[in-house]
């Protein structure tokens, strides 16, 4: 298991981005994985913070390595080829950019010895008071298997960072098999969950974690 070196590097107050949500105490989370290498998990404050073009690749290489043995047709009928995945998702990371300068949704990133590794948004429910929808939790394939997906799952329901945070839902592809064991692996369970997504909802299993009291 990782081990918390305990201390937080504390930044610029952080503007409230939602009103549902308490302002979130600004730090970065520093831990240490079994390989003895330094995870750093940072709240992004401005779309100036994001490597655009690195968080976009690793977008697009961690979805289509993770579906490489998946028939397209199984993931959208809008996919005839892998450079329609690729443009799909290339689109994708623009619109999730413009909710986030908006102020539509929050955005963490994950840097393994001060590299990009993954990054992970999320927002808040409408209908469901203290609860969050998230988005996207991407990891580059290299970083993969490196704790990297669990601190940024942690990040969004920490007590330092997102105090009001107790819910969070999620939908996954039932082709994804691995990520729905990592999902449950973190006390996620399977709800009935449903919302307006571009996936056949047929294709998709929604997942639910609670804070426990």
């Amino acid at each position: 298991m990782d081990q918390i070196k305990s201390k937080f590097f504390h930044k610029s107050w952080f503007y409230l981005i939602l009103s549902l949500v308490s302002t979130p105490i600004l730090c970065d989370q520093i831990f240490t994985n079994d390989n003895h290498e330094t995870i750093r998990i940072e709240v992004v404050k401005s779309a100036k913070d994001i490597d655009l073009k690195q968080s976009c690749d690793i977008l697009v290489k961690s979805f289509m390595d993770a579906y490489e043995d998946v028939p397209l047709a199984e993931l959208s009928a809008k996919f005839k080829s892998t450079g329609d995945v690729r443009r799909f998702y290339q689109d994708y990371f623009k619109e999730e950019l413009e909710h986030f300068k908006h102020g539509n949704l929050y955005w963490v990133q994950a840097f393994v010895n001060e590299n990009l590794a993954g990054w992970a948004t999320f927002e808040l429910e409408a209908n469901e008071a203290d609860a969050a929808y998230m988005n996207l939790l991407i990891v580059s394939p290299e970083y993969q298997r490196k704790n990297v997906g669990t601190h940024l799952v942690f990040a969004i329901r920490s007590e330092e960072l997102f105090p009001n945070v107790k819910a969070i839902n999620l939908l996954i592809r039932k082709v994804n098999t691995q990520g729905y064991l990592f999902y449950r692996k973190l006390g996620f369970f399977e709800s009935d969950y449903q919302r307006d997504n571009f996936v056949d909802p047929s294709l998709l299993t929604g997942l639910r974690w609670v804070k426990s009291d």
